[in-house]
């Protein structure tokens, strides 16, 4: 095969090997002219040689390739070199599903969120009349800002479309996760086929383990068509009766029997859950920490070492997660009322930056040697993805010394990982344009201003409001019509006491541009409240307005309800603040909301 490293197929060249499945041989290559990197799957020899297999992949891809959803991988491309055709998809960099459950038990809450953004995609495809076919966790991959995603939509379909032996003799699925109706080589075959499929990952999340395993897949496909699942609450004891009855029903070996959507199944499922404990794992098994708060935990505990430390080598910090920090004496507050009860240091978690900012710079710096891309279909268990070792994306907790860190950056200007270190060691010692510069840097290589909203919603979920102002000013310099930006940027200057005049400016600097007017009016709001005007503040967040398309209307009600409890008012905020709950503001904002309602209530 013609795809050596270093070759050029198409528009990209192909700079490694990620590795190799039933289906197809994985490449990662590079789009040279729209600088990004891409997953290149190259399907099996013996399509090669079947002459109507190019007609029939041309069609099918197409209808894949329109597939357009948040949690769907998308396709870029298709077409055919030396007669092998080939796939163009978005390079997803974290871990499979698979990978995260062979390490432990999801929390209730990160199942429901995970199940929920599968069936989003699911619904989302079926009503295009695409179906999956190969629905398994090794098909999910989960990044460390929180995305979801659904690989190889249609891959199955496509694949199947020739007419080699090799498709026609080959029943498309996975064993463990096959329908029954699948398994039997039924072609005439709907969306709920994948719902079956998706209902055994949702068994195996609650209860530890598929329903059906053997050493051969010919007995584990018989039981699929023939044998009832084991009961779930045998497995675990925490599975209540109603859940027990909507996983029996998800797996009947009946279509008609199951859930009509993937949507269905999840709404019962949720309410099945509604008395659940937070951890429905079994009882022993290792409960892992939900998206928000993964490899957190020990980044609060960390310290910095005034000496050099030995330290595991730098990873590639595409999806890297925000697990380093170091204590630092707090920044005094501005004034002895405050506003939104922040107790963050300006400094604390500055070095979190590294993992955050490379978690939407996905393309970059990649070593060619490291096992990243889980865009890998196959059968085979082991080679069917090469999952991130999670070990991989770990960040030294303790930064070295600016004299360590200076010259190995010097040496190696290219490295990402040396050059967040560098921006992290410059804060520490107080060199914050140094460090400003260096972030700069990074955050103007992100090629669309999705990135930094999705990170600054990282920072300030975390309570890093500062080093957020940072990265969105940064952000905006580069973006400045963004909305999204324009707005996070304001909540990070008011969660983080920022003076009246600061806001004062960078409301001049709205006003010159197209803005969502609730931005201006929690802006001329905080000046109000800054200058010891809270009553003429609370009526500005009136304004119709800034609440028409409701966007932001979270945002705002936070701000109206931090107002009347400043007047205590206490019934009216306790109100307010559980009407923004009501318009689903992103997980910072609800996670602050909710605090107050606690208070309120206590």
């Amino acid at each position: 095969m013609s795809f050596a490293i270093g070759s050029t197929v198409g528009s990209y060249q192909i700079e490694e090997k990620l590795g190799q499945g039933g289906m197809a041989t994985v490449y990662k290559g590079h789009h040279v002219r729209l600088d990004r990197h891409v997953a290149i799957k190259v399907l099996h020899a013996v399509f090669k040689d079947d002459d109507s297999f190019l007609r029939r992949f041309t069609r099918e891809a197409q209808v894949v390739a329109r597939l357009e959803h948040p949690n769907i991988v998308p396709v870029y491309d298709f077409a055919e070199h030396e007669g092998y055709p080939y796939l163009v998809m978005r390079f997803v960099q974290g871990e499979t599903l698979k990978a995260r459950l062979s390490q432990g038990i999801l929390s209730t809450k990160e199942i429901i969120r995970v199940a929920s953004n599968i069936a989003s995609g699911l619904d989302y495809a079926h009503q295009q009349g695409v179906l999956h076919r190969d629905i398994k966790p090794s098909n999910i991959l989960l990044t460390q800002g929180g995305g979801v995603y659904i690989a190889d939509f249609g891959l199955a379909r496509i694949t199947q479309s020739g007419e080699s032996t090799m498709s026609q003799d080959m029943i498309m699925g996975t064993p463990q996760y096959i329908s029954p109706e699948q398994a039997k080589g039924n072609t005439e075959l709907d969306g709920r086929t994948d719902v079956y499929s998706f209902g055994i990952m949702v068994y195996e999340m609650v209860t530890g383990q598929v329903p059906f395993a053997s050493d051969t897949g010919y007995s584990v496909i018989h039981s699929q068509i023939f044998d009832p699942p084991p009961l779930p609450s045998s497995l675990n004891d925490k599975i209540s009766p109603a859940l027990e009855t909507m996983l029996l029903k998800v797996l009947s070996k009946e279509p008609t029997e199951r859930y009509a959507t993937a949507g269905e199944f999840v709404a019962a499922f949720k309410a099945a859950l509604e008395d659940a404990p937070s951890n429905i794992g079994p009882a022993g098994a290792a409960v892992l920490p939900d998206s928000t708060e993964k490899k957190t935990q020990a980044a609060a505990t960390a310290v910095l070492s005034p000496a050099p430390q030995p330290t595991p080598p730098l990873p590639n910090l595409d999806d890297a997660p925000s697990s380093i920090s170091h204590t630092a004496p707090p920044a005094p507050p501005k004034q002895s009322r405050p506003f939104l009860l922040i107790g963050v240091g300006v400094i604390l978690g500055m070095i979190i930056l590294a993992g955050l900012v490379f978690m939407v710079l996905r393309n970059r710096d990649v070593p060619r040697n490291s096992p990243q891309a889980d865009n890998i279909p196959s059968d085979n268990p082991q080679a069917e993805d090469v999952p991130a070792n999670p070990e991989a994306f770990e960040l030294p907790l303790v930064v070295r010394p600016l004299e360590v860190v200076e010259p190995l950056y010097q040496e190696n200007p290219e490295s990402s990982a040396l050059a967040a270190e560098l921006a992290a060691a410059y804060l520490r010692d107080g060199r914050n344009e140094d460090a400003r510069a260096v972030i700069q840097g990074l955050v103007q290589r992100t090629r669309l201003p999705l990135g930094i909203h999705a990170l600054a919603n990282r920072l300030l979920e975390q309570g890093q409001y500062e080093l957020a102002i940072v990265v969105l000013e940064e952000g905006l310099a580069r973006f400045r019509q963004d909305i999204e930006i324009q707005q996070d940027l304001m909540m990070a200057y008011l969660l983080s006491n920022t003076s009246a005049r600061r806001v004062d400016e960078y409301l001049g600097l709205l006003r010159e541009d197209d803005h969502h007017p609730t931005t201006i009016a929690i802006g001329e709001a905080y000046m109000l409240f800054d200058n010891g005007r809270t009553e003429e503040a609370l009526p500005r967040l009136d304004t119709p307005e800034a609440m028409d398309d409701g966007r932001f209307a979270g945002h705002l009600l936070f701000v109206r309800g931090k107002l009347l409890r400043e007047l205590d008012q206490s019934d009216e905020a306790l109100a307010t603040f559980e009407e923004a709950l009501q318009h689903e503001p992103p997980p910072w904002l609800a996670t602050r909301i909710e605090e107050n309602i606690v208070e309120l209530r206590s």
